[in-house]
């Protein structure tokens, strides 16, 4: 839970299988109401090391994907003003519907009061 009218920083590292139809789609949502928002969603493919995500997201649940990594580390990093309390969450599904996409145990999702 979040308290009213603070600023918070966060950081999601997330260790990610896609399969290569399917991709990965990423977002930071919750039931928190955010006064402003901003969160870079980068992707560094494994096998190339190159990014296949740079994207920057100014809303809740404002959404980056791609359909080329299979596997590969996502960071999020943002902050966050919120003015009603609630959760924030990282959102992560497939790109297109196909097989299996997964988060890898061991990724990290951290918040932290900066005000």
């Amino acid at each position: 839970t979040r308290d009213a009218g603070r600023a918070y920083g966060f950081e999601a590292l997330l260790f990610v299988n896609a399969d290569v139809t399917g991709g990965s789609k990423y977002a930071i949502a919750g039931t928190a109401t955010a006064t402003s928002i901003v969160y870079e969603v980068v992707l560094i493919d494994d096998a190339t090391n190159a990014f296949t995500i740079v994207d920057r997201q100014t809303a809740l649940a404002g959404a980056s994907g791609q359909a080329s990594t299979t596997a590969g580390l996502s960071r999020i990093t943002g902050t966050i003003v919120v003015n009603a309390a609630g959760t924030l969450t990282v959102q992560f599904a497939q790109n297109a519907a196909s097989l299996t996409s997964s988060v890898l145990v061991n990724s990290t999702f951290t918040v932290t009061a900066i005000d």
